[in-house]
């Protein structure tokens, strides 16, 4: 650890930042990291060691939902991010700042039950991961932060799950603690159900996996990583669609309603494989590649009573069926009924879609990636049911604007779309987009702030 001066020398500070942003950014992210420094410096919370930290967001480029399924994803971590300046503290007290004062602090003690605060607030996900290492019974200690970030808030760019990885860190980092980075992704996405979203390990892996100029190809059951080289003659475009996709409310419901219905779908098809003389699977991704779903699913959505009488009659595993038939009892009946058949129609056609996609992309294939990213979205519109009207007309237009591809990314409900566009046809993508789009059909006169690029960036990692 370090004292203040030592961080707050520019030159050594601009090493230590080169290779994370572009070099054109370079400067810009200096003084914003100077900025924090001295903000902290003048704050209550000075005193001690202090030591710089970072956790980027992450776009998927496709595998959207597939994570809590056990089936892949080919995200990466981004060159937007949170960063932080921690120092530990000598009691057993968490107190969290972020440089935009609206946001307020976050503050409790380590040893005490701490109630979660409203869903979507953000104290929600440092608490989350303090409880994730408590768990697993490690001896942390308390520790003062302060955190500036440039990841969009409800966008699908995981600005919660950096939260939860950055904190995680500053308080294995404070307490003199390590963890190897495979595991402290499984800790954090386990961690992040604190929050109550019933979500699966990508957001997490990729942030702490990533690499700069390198796609991670992520695997699960168990997590596992490989990287894929991004060729340097394309650029990736991220639009926002002015809509926001917030982690609570109906969206965390709508989100957490995928989720079950994959689990009872995956149970279902198990049972129906049982009676086949097969074995049985309990999560989608334990099917084989090119499996059916419609031979062991009907058609039209299933009511709340059918699936209970199919659970209690044909699920054998009794802690799966009480999990699920808890969790159904919880849940409204849609007015479709829950659409099994859909959803692992969809997760089942993506999985094979992400293995063809990082096939592509080690080929240098990008329009064999674009197309598999356009259909990627039709499933997430049609089957998956994640999509809204702003996202569907967002991705339309881009296609008609000449991107290699483009789709939805993230969670879904609004948010972001993600773009694969040529470099030398970048700028003039963009202003297809912002007239448009932003222009024309949202009425929208500072399109700018709805539109950034990124490129491959390294994971998060204690800087200083």
């Amino acid at each position: 650890m370090n004292s203040l001066s030592v961080l707050q020398d520019e030159h050594s500070l601009q090493q230590t930042l080169r290779g994370l942003y572009r070099e054109e950014e370079l400067s810009a992210q200096t003084i914003r990291y100077t900025r924090l420094i001295d903000e902290f410096s003048r704050s209550e919370h000075a005193d001690g060691q202090a030591f710089l930290i970072r956790a980027p967001g992450r776009v998927n480029l496709i595998g959207e939902h597939t994570d809590y399924n056990d089936c892949p994803v080919l995200p990466m971590a981004v060159d937007r991010d949170i960063i932080g300046i921690c120092t530990p503290r000598d009691d057993r007290k968490v107190v969290v700042t972020d440089t935009d004062a609206s946001f307020g602090s976050c503050r409790f003690t380590i040893d005490e039950p701490v109630p979660a605060h409203r869903p979507g607030h953000w104290g929600n996900y440092i608490q989350a991961a303090v409880q994730g290492l408590k768990d697993q019974q490690l001896e942390i200690r308390g520790f003062s932060l302060m955190i500036d970030s440039t990841i969009p808030s409800a966008a699908g760019l995981s600005s919660s799950s950096a939260l939860v990885v950055l904190s995680a860190l500053a308080a294995l980092h404070a307490g003199g603690l390590q963890m190897e980075n495979l595991r402290l992704a499984q800790l954090a996405a386990a961690a992040e159900r604190y929050t109550g979203t019933a979500g699966g390990g990508m957001d997490q892996a990729a942030i702490l996996l990533g690499e700069t100029s390198r796609v991670l190809k992520i695997d699960f059951a168990p997590l596992r990583c490989r990287t894929v080289p991004f060729p340097e003659d394309h650029r990736i475009l991220i639009a926002h669609s002015s809509i926001s996709a917030p982690k609570t409310g109906s969206a965390m419901e709508a989100y957490n309603l995928r989720s079950l219905e994959c689990s009872l779908a995956a149970a279902l098809i198990g049972s129906y494989e049982v009676l086949q003389g097969r074995a049985r699977c309990t999560l989608l991704g334990e099917l084989p590649s090119g499996y059916d779903p419609s031979i062991a699913l009907k058609q039209t959505g299933y009511t709340k009573d059918e699936l209970q009488r199919h659970l209690g009659e044909l699920c054998e595993e009794v802690p799966l069926r009480a999990r699920l038939l808890s969790a159904l009892e919880k849940s409204a009946e849609p007015s479709e009924g829950f659409s099994l058949l859909k959803r692992s129609r969809h997760v089942l056609s993506e999985r094979r879609r992400v293995e063809q996609a990082a096939r592509a992309l080690e080929a240098g294939d990008m329009h064999s990636l674009g197309e598999l990213m356009h259909v990627s979205h039709e499933s997430c519109r049609d089957d998956m049911q994640i999509s809204c009207t702003e996202l569907d007309t967002l991705v339309e237009i881009g296609r008609q604007s000449g991107c290699i591809g483009c789709r939805l990314t993230g969670a879904g409900f609004g948010g972001c779309t993600v773009h694969l566009v040529h470099k030398d046809l970048l700028q003039d993508y963009r202003n297809q987009l912002s007239k448009r789009f932003y222009r024309d059909c949202m009425g929208i006169t500072d399109p700018d702030r709805f539109l950034f690029t990124v490129v491959p960036s390294a994971g998060a990692r204690i800087l200083i």
